[in-house]
């Protein structure tokens, strides 16, 4: 269990070291309030409380061309290295959730019902952290990936299930995948999706656009981070001199893309765009001595980055 008691909301940055388990003092967290429950872990960025939020993992069998600019080898080592693998790992998805001002935001959606029975649990999870999914205010869309945007959908229909919440969306992201011309372009087997995105997102009313940098709800700007996607957006989300960094997909998981920030997963649509960002954003992230939390980092799946020769190291929260 992760669980910290009143005595440590008001401990300042020393308590909060601690608590973390980190190794110096931390103001960026500052008095944190943390408490893990089943598959969710709920802290605090200044006055905003945060939710992380297990939406279940799939398993994936290791092959040639999972990291396009390596060798199957090396990447086993990789996951050898890090204690997993390396023929077989879990591929985890963790949303992240915040309330503020009595509002409940959504970062992203899981695969509802419409994924494999070990994922769709992030409902279940949000009414275990306290969230009920029906008071969701907001969803904010980081990139249109099914793992991302699947649980806007009733299973097997259509129908939305957050048809009371603004939904906003990227706006590059948007129009590169509501193009008409896009459906051709691609493999049968990934048509399916775009098919389903053209055929509802343009009749919703409820969908709004977002651009780099737009202020979202109070307290949480949009940072435009292409390379995994055209359009693919993280978020900051500050608070009382406090930051946490939403890094969306800016890596899959941390053992392979965080340590080696030069290899291009299979999913990055621009594998040296991707490079590129995700190395000015683990900068941005260090340099400003922010928390990083990772859709895919497992969980719990918020921590703090640090250099680590010519890569990167995420190290976990406590749990």
């Amino acid at each position: 269990m992760f669980e910290i008691s009143r005595r440590d909301l008001v401990l300042g940055s020393t308590g909060a070291a601690l608590v973390f388990g980190l190794k110096a003092p931390v103001s960026f967290i500052g008095a944190a309030h943390a408490q893990r429950a089943a598959d969710s872990l709920k802290y605090k960025v200044g006055d905003i409380e945060v939710f992380s939020l297990h939406d279940g993992s799939i398993e994936r069998v290791l092959a040639d061309g999972f990291v396009k600019n390596a060798s199957l080898d090396d990447v086993k080592k990789a996951l050898t290295a890090s204690g997993i693998g390396p023929d077989k790992f879990d591929n985890p998805f963790t949303v992240t959730a915040i309330r503020t001002g009595g509002k409940v935001v959504l970062f992203d959606t899981g695969f509802g019902g419409n994924g494999p029975p070990t994922v769709g649990k992030l409902a279940d999870n949000m009414k275990a952290a306290g969230l009920d999914p029906a008071t969701v205010s907001t969803v904010v869309i980081s990139h249109f990936h099914p793992d991302h945007i699947s649980g806007l959908w009733v299973k097997e229909t259509n129908a939305q299930v957050f048809p009371n919440a603004e939904i906003l969306m990227p706006e590059v992201e948007y129009k590169f995948w509501t193009d008409p011309a896009l459906v051709e372009k691609l493999p049968e087997a990934a048509r399916g999706n775009v098919r389903r995105i053209q055929s509802t997102f343009p009749t919703w009313k409820n969908i709004k656009q977002y651009a780099d940098g737009a202020e979202l709800v109070p307290g949480v700007r949009a940072i435009a981070t292409p390379g995994h996607t055209v359009g693919h957006m993280s978020f900051l989300v500050a608070s009382g001199g406090q930051q946490l960094f939403i890094q969306s997909d800016v890596t899959g998981i941390h053992q392979l893309f965080v340590k080696n920030p030069g290899w291009f997963s299979m999913f990055d649509a621009d594998g040296p765009q991707a490079e590129a960002t995700r190395r000015a954003f683990f900068d941005r992230v260090i340099a400003e001595k922010g928390m990083i939390a990772g859709y895919h980092f497992g969980f719990p799946n918020v921590g703090t980055l640090s250099k680590d020769g010519n890569g990167y190291a995420f190290a976990a929260v406590k749990a």
